[in-house]
């Protein structure tokens, strides 16, 4: 399956989002095991993916590969391993991964983000379109690969099925105060406020928590504006390692929206993992500028992820 490239052949829209998924797919030529997780993700926000039996042995290779960094006391959580692990580089550029998500955006994706856990992270529920969005707005997804089969007690990913249909919840609708600069933005306006309002419309909406018990090698793609979080690790002693890998689509202005302003967005100039770059925002195909401060913090925060510090 190929993507047309051309800006103005682009939709606005991510097919998944839209009333055109059927149509889409009609034409597609896709699997359908393709056309299946695009209607699992259009009707949930979640779905889940099997890639073959090949992946309990990339999800060893991703252990290994990241197991120095766990040795150190106190990490749970480890950001960009991929710059030094070909296995998480594989699972990133996957084929048919990448064949699934083209389908479901209707725009080539690309990652620009991994994450690697240990254990259950516990993570309050919100939405990823607060941390990573884009213009147009709703190209970015979240994948969860299970590096181990996933049990209750460990902390398991939680989530609300059909709430990425919410309107996207910002930090000004959380009643969050918000200056001028970036820095206004805090822990406490964070936890405060943008938590409290995210648990009241899940509630007001009637959405019920749902639990993804994976098995080893497993993959579940979240929509940018599903709600989800990690439940309560119950049992102590337990692990939940798993890989998160964030991806964009082409030809977007990338930004944070959790920084931004309504006058101003903090925009991102993403890493390409499958080519050790980064990808230029875009809007309606001509470049954004990236001020010279963060085109400085991006070379320094790659160049440090590439020091081995294990």
């Amino acid at each position: 399956m190929t993507l047309k490239t051309r800006s103005g052949d682009l939709p606005q829209t991510p097919w998944v989002e839209s009333d055109d998924l059927e149509a889409r797919l009609a034409r597609s030529g896709a699997s359908e095991r393709a056309k299946t997780f695009a209607r699992d993700l259009a009707r949930d926000g979640l779905a889940i993916l099997d890639l073959g039996d090949d992946m309990p042995a990339l999800c060893d290779e991703i252990a290994a590969e990241t197991a120095g960094h766990f040795a150190r006391p106190g990490v749970t959580r480890v950001h960009d391993a991929w710059r030094r692990s070909p296995a998480i580089r594989a699972l990133a550029t996957h084929p048919v991964l990448l064949e699934c998500l083209a389908l479901a955006y209707g725009r080539a994706p690309f990652p620009f983000q991994s994450l690697n856990f240990m254990r259950g992270s516990q993570q309050d529920t919100h939405a990823d379109a607060l941390h990573f969005h884009a213009e147009p707005a709703l190209f970015m997804c979240g994948v969860w690969l299970a590096l181990e089969d996933v049990k209750p007690g460990a902390g398991p990913l939680r989530y609300y099925p059909g709430s990425h249909r919410l309107p996207v919840l910002t930090m000004q609708d959380a009643g969050a105060v918000m200056g001028a600069a970036p820095s206004r933005v805090t822990s406490a306006n964070y936890n405060d406020t943008y938590g409290p309002a995210m648990q009241a419309r899940l509630a007001q909406g009637g959405f019920e928590a749902r639990h993804a018990l994976l098995k080893k090698g497993q993959i579940a793609v979240w929509a940018a504006n599903l709600a989800h979080g990690g439940s309560p690790i119950l049992d102590p002693g337990s692990t939940r390692q798993s890989l998160v890998v964030h991806y964009y689509f082409e030809d977007c202005l990338y930004y944070t929206p959790m920084l931004s302003t309504p006058e101003r967005a903090y925009v991102r100039l993403p890493a390409n993992i499958a080519t050790g770059g980064w990808v230029w925002p875009r809007r309606a195909g001509r470049r954004v500028p990236v001020s010279l401060k963060q085109l400085a913090a991006t070379i320094a925060y790659a160049a440090l992820r590439r020091t081995p510090r294990f």
